[in-house]
């Protein structure tokens, strides 16, 4: 198959388009990719951030169309979209709907190769059904931004109508996903971006105030629009540049629910303003696979939608890598081979 690998860590030049053999066990389903999404892990994992078995291929956002399917569940044709944490199929977690906590989880795309491909290898128990309704593209969005943003909003921070939520890097994928998930419970959202050209973009989506951070005193900010209170919940991403203005706009028992640490993981709390305010730090990541078919039926609902910024060829991944570095991006990028 052909597939955008890296045999070596370094910068989006490492991306190299070539011809390649599909690691795959006989159990394993055969997908042909379709469409693939490009998240911050790919960075990560590229950089060398997380070390990974080389030569690689990227790719946690999958949807594509089942070629074979030994265990028979899918039959050729069918429109998947891949469940991006596989567990064991045996522990007390995976039993509970909970193969995201699984000890032996392997991500497709970290753990083993992932979309940046013609074809994917995985259990058959990984694989979703895609809505008639939902074009590829949109699917593929959906599992590392909308997955994240629903674990740390809904099941980590327990958000209500009654909340005022700080949603850190809106024209993120995960960022503007998690707009969109407070706006769909209630919340009032306040978002932070980075330009003046993403205002306007974050305000379509249902932001209801939006700060330009580079302009702005963001805690300055979100205390004039909280009354002095400050937010109930801080969605954050950012990591070291953004965690104490985080911290400080965050209100009296406030949640601030971490996902992600794109500018630096090693950061520094008082803990005398967390116990005194009664504040909760709390962390979140890739939920669990109810809650991706729930954020499916949303979609097909059209209470949710995919923001595409960009579709590029799978020659083009050094491309998108480089847009995604750059921050130039509002939404979801993806590849097709």
């Amino acid at each position: 198959m052909k597939a955008a690998v890296f045999e070596r860590t370094g910068g989006p030049e490492v991306l190299a388009v070539k011809e390649v053999e599909l690691p795959r066990k006989s159990n394993e389903a055969l997908i042909r990719v379709e469409a693939t999404g490009v998240n911050r892990i790919d960075v990560w994992l590229r950089t060398g951030l997380y070390p990974v078995r080389l030569p690689h291929v990227l790719g946690v956002d999958v949807a594509g169309t089942v070629l074979e399917d030994p265990s028979e569940t899918f039959k050729a044709g069918d429109r998947v979209l891949v469940y991006p944490n596989v567990g064991c199929g045996r522990c007390e977690l995976c039993a509970a709907g909970e193969e995201n906590l699984c000890p032996r989880m392997e991500r497709v795309g970290q753990h083993r190769w992932g979309g940046y491909a013609e074809t994917v290898a995985v259990h058959s128990r990984a694989l979703i059904r895609i809505p008639d309704n939902l074009a590829f593209e949109e699917a593929a969005s959906i599992p590392v931004n909308f997955l994240t943003a629903w674990d740390a909003l809904v099941r980590a921070a327990r958000i209500s109508c009654n909340d005022s939520v700080l949603v850190v890097g809106a024209g993120s994928g995960v960022g503007y996903a998690a707009i969109q998930i407070a706006k769909l419970h209630g919340s009032k959202v306040i978002a932070t971006v980075g330009s003046d050209e993403k205002v306007e973009m974050a305000h379509r989506i249902g932001a209801d105030h939006v700060i330009n951070r580079k302009k702005s005193d963001v805690v300055k900010e979100v205390m004039e629009i909280t009354g002095g209170r400050g937010a109930d919940v801080v969605f954050e991403h950012a990591g070291k540049e953004f965690w104490q203005t985080a911290l400080k706009s965050l209100g009296l028992k406030g949640r601030l629910v971490t996902v992600g640490a794109t500018t630096g993981q090693e950061v520094g709390i008082d803990i005398r303003a967390l116990y005194n305010r009664r504040q909760y730090v709390i962390g979140a990541g890739v939920g669990s696979k109810p809650d991706l078919h729930r954020l499916l039926a949303l979609f097909s609902e059209g209470r949710l939608r995919a923001h595409i910024d960009r579709v590029y060829r799978l020659e083009e991944a050094r491309e998108a890598h480089r847009r995604m570095e750059a921050s130039e991006h509002f939404g979801k990028i993806i590849l097709r081979p």
